[in-house]
């Protein structure tokens, strides 16, 4: 008696004895080995007896015992968009291993000072070392970081490389004031002569005299 075997039923065969339990009298020594280096999971948490691709949308694979649990963000991520090697191992676990630094290395690679796995969106609470220089204080402790430090410029996080004077970021503000008219008065374009007080521009102190630099 001859048995007329369909190639799927075939491709079911060889897929169970590479990928089945290792338990069980049923099991079948694996005969290939993973393109995916030491890798101690069955192909079946992964891929289908359909084929090798895709494979499932759903993984059963603890990533957390690979020392980078995915949290945040990079849960949603297919696998495929970090493993770009069959060899899982060879991947970078640094931000900049995968992500591109728009600050071109002018505040180091700690990104996590500034950035959560939650995503790129910076919290003020998150600028640790911002009490330098420029404090947060005043109205500027709710200001939108991208507001001073414009993207697409060189270095824009770089604060050493960015100036301290009002003007250099409220030019326009003085130049559209009209009550008073700050520029036809020729008030000064120190803005803490007139407004010591970071709250807000209406605090303001009229000195007697003032001058333009």
């Amino acid at each position: 008696m001859v048995l007329r075997l369909s190639l799927p039923l075939v491709y079911t065969f060889l897929f169970l004895s590479v990928c089945t339990p290792r338990c069980g009298a049923w099991a079948v020594a694996a005969t290939t080995q993973s393109p995916h280096g030491r890798l101690d999971i069955r192909c079946e948490n992964c891929h289908t007896a359909q084929g090798w691709t895709p494979i499932r949308a759903v993984p059963e694979f603890e990533h957390s015992k690979t020392g980078f649990p995915l949290r945040g963000l990079h849960s949603k991520v297919p696998c495929q968009d970090c493993h770009t090697d069959l060899v899982f191992a060879n991947v970078g676990k640094q931000c900049q291993d995968c992500h591109a630094d728009i600050h071109r290395r002018k505040n180091g690679a700690q990104c996590e000072l500034c950035h959560r796995d939650t995503g790129w969106q910076v919290s003020i609470h998150s600028v640790n070392e911002h009490q330098d220089r420029f404090p947060l204080i005043g109205a500027h402790a709710a200001v939108d970081c991208y507001s001073c430090h414009k993207a697409g410029t060189v270095g824009p996080f770089n604060r050493q490389g960015l100036s301290t004077e009002c003007v250099s970021c409220h030019l326009d503000d003085f130049r559209k004031t009209k009550s008073p008219n700050h520029q036809a008065q020729g008030f000064s374009t120190d803005c803490l002569q007139c407004h010591s007080i970071m709250d807000n521009w209406i605090t303001a102190v009229m000195p007697p005299i003032q001058r333009k630099k």
